[in-house]
Order: structure tokens, then C-alpha cells, then sequence
């Protein structure tokens, strides 16, 4: 691919255009596996010229208002496109999609941004409209050797998605430190006929937060970390794949405390104690898909509970 850029700037520097362009080719072409009697590898191509724009105007020195359009062009990956995996005792098997086409989009955002001495602060807004949009997905299946799951890469005809992230940071001259994250977005498939159904690889919104202390001198610190995941909601994700319910994971709250040592300069000691409460916790990213009646499967899927970490980097 191919990228151009530049960079505008124009009323006495308080605003800044940044237009680009992009140009994507791929062209896919296998060649036959005599390990694979019966299945013949699928080529493809395709190219795409993407235009950008973003532009910031400097309200005050700290404070910046941004925006941001762009389309863009994403390629089936070989595997994708012909991969093939089969897993008999796990009841489960990756199946390629000759079939599979280019992803396109085209997306808007815009936000605000304050920078002090001490605190700074990001919120940001976007949209995005897909076609053709990939997605991996359980097409078929339940899990077993009889009836094993198929996942498959497939385009969804047309995708909106749509929210809103946060952020915050804190630094006092006293080495107190603060951070504050959250994200939160929607999303739907749009059928041809204008119907719409959730879509499911959109995370519940997670909020992260820390409190910490860093020695000015930068010899020692460590920060206590508090990591919420909601639950899905019901209304947010689309029915199984064989009917029924998706098994949703109940919403979390982690807590886990990093610290670290500078013992000179080429030596740094680094410590963390995580999940402290020993919070029993699964992730929708991990077991999206699975139905209520799969709930068992999910188990397989729980992150650590309490678990400690040490290191030690050298440097020379």
C-alpha cells in the first residue's frame, strides 16, 4: 500500500488540517496442498483509495477541540480466506471462507482535550459504518464430537457502531499519580431488507481507575488498579446460533496492585499482586458465542483468580 499526508495549518496556527490519502491492493493467490486431498485453495484481489481528514482547533493553549473523517479498506487474511482447522476433541472446527470479501467503512469522530500541569483530560466520540463488515462467528454446531462448533469468518451485509470513550490523568508535583478510563459503544448488523439485529462483538462498557505514587526521583512507586466490566445486556446481543440465549458472563470488579524498585541504574525490580479478592471473572470477548446452554464450556474460559508476578529487568 501506498500513504500520503500533509499537514495545513492556518489562523495563526489555532487550526490544523491533516489530509490524507491511502491506497490498499492485495492480491491472494494459494497454491494446492497435496496434504489436503479434495480441497482447492481460493485466490482473490482487490484495491481501494481511502481519503482522511482530521483537523484540531486550539481553543487555549490547554484546551483542543479534534475531529476526525476517514474511510477505510481491510482485506480478508489468508487464513481466513482458506484456512482450515480441526479440533475433534475439543468439539470444535475452524473452517475457511472462500467467499469472504473486503471490508469497508467509514467512520466520524470528535472530541475534546484539556492538558494542564496537573490534570488532563480526553473525551471522544465516533461512528462507524461498515460493509461487508468480517466477523468471526459460530455458524453451526454444539460443542461436541457428534456435533462439533463451526467457526467461520463471514461479512455481515452492513454494520453500525457507535460510542463514546473517556479518559483522565493525574500528576502531582509530590509524585501522587491518578488515571481514569472508561469506554462504552453499540453496535448493530443491518440486514438488506433494513432489519436490525446486535452485534455481538462489541465488549460491555469497562471503566479502569488507578492510584498510585511514583518517587520524583523515579526510584520506587506502585499504583492500586480497579478494573469494572458490566454484563452484556440481553438486549445487546442477537440469539444463539442454535437458537435460545447467548450466555452472558456476570459483571466484575478486579482489584490488582503493581510496584516496582530501581535498585540502580541498571537494575529494576517489579512486582504485582492481581485479582486480590480472588474474583471469579470471564470476559465477553472469551466466550462470545457460546449459549446458555453451553455454560459449562464457559467455565473453561474463567481468567486467574489471585496470582502474583515478579521480574527483574537488566539494563546495560
Amino acid at each position: 500500500g501506498l500513504f500520503l499526508s500533509d499537514e495545513i495549518t492556518f489562523a495563526d496556527g489555532a487550526v490544523t488540517l491533516f489530509p490524507a490519502l491511502r491506497f490498499d491492493f492485495y492480491d491472494l493467490d494459494p497454491t494446492d496442498d497435496p496434504l489436503l486431498v479434495g480441497f482447492q485453495p481460493e485466490g482473490q484481489s482487490d484495491s481501494r483509495l481511502s481519503p482522511k481528514l482530521g483537523v484540531t482547533v486550539n481553543l487555549t493553549d490547554e484546551f483542543l477541540l479534534f475531529g476526525n473523517y476517514a474511510q477505510g479498506f481491510l482485506a480478508p487474511t489468508p487464513s481466513q480466506v482458506n484456512n482450515f482447522f480441526q479440533f475433534p476433541a475439543g468439539g470444535y472446527i475452524s473452517a475457511p471462507n472462500p467467499d469472504l470479501r473486503p471490508e469497508t467503512s467509514e467512520s466520524f469522530e470528535a472530541g475534546a482535550r484539556y492538558t494542564g500541569d496537573i490534570v488532563s483530560v480526553q473525551v471522544v466520540g465516533f461512528k462507524g459504518d461498515y460493509d461487508n463488515f468480517i466477523s468471526q462467528q459460530i455458524v453451526s454446531g454444539s460443542f461436541t464430537p457428534q456435533d462439533p462448533a463451526v467457526f467461520q469468518f463471514v461479512n455481515f451485509n452492513a454494520v453500525e457502531i457507535e460510542g463514546i470513550e473517556a479518559r483522565a490523568d493525574l500528576k502531582l508535583d509530590n509524585g501522587i499519580t491518578g488515571r481514569f478510563a472508561m469506554a462504552y459503544a453499540n453496535g448493530d448488523v443491518i440486514q438488506p431488507d433494513g432489519a436490525r439485529t446486535p452485534l455481538d462483538t462489541i465488549d460491555p462498557y469497562n471503566i479502569v481507575a488507578g492510584l498510585g505514587y511514583r518517587d520524583p526521583a523515579g526510584r520506587f512507586g506502585g499504583e492500586v488498579i480497579v478494573t469494572h466490566n458490566a454484563r452484556k445486556d440481553a438486549d445487546e446481543t442477537p440469539p444463539a446460533p442454535a437458537g435460545g440465549e447467548l450466555f452472558r458472563p456476570e459483571a466484575f470488579t478486579i482489584v490488582d496492585l503493581t510496584a516496582f524498585v530501581e535498585v540502580n541504574d541498571a537494575i529494576k525490580l517489579r512486582a504485582g499482586l492481581f485479582n486480590l479478592f480472588d474474583e471469579r471473572h470471564t470476559y465477553w470477548s472469551d466466550v462470545r458465542g457460546l449459549s446458555v446452554a453451553d455454560s459449562g464450556i464457559a467455565g473453561a474460559f474463567t481468567r486467574p483468580g489471585r496470582n502474583v508476578s515478579v521480574s527483574t529487568s537488566f539494563q546495560f
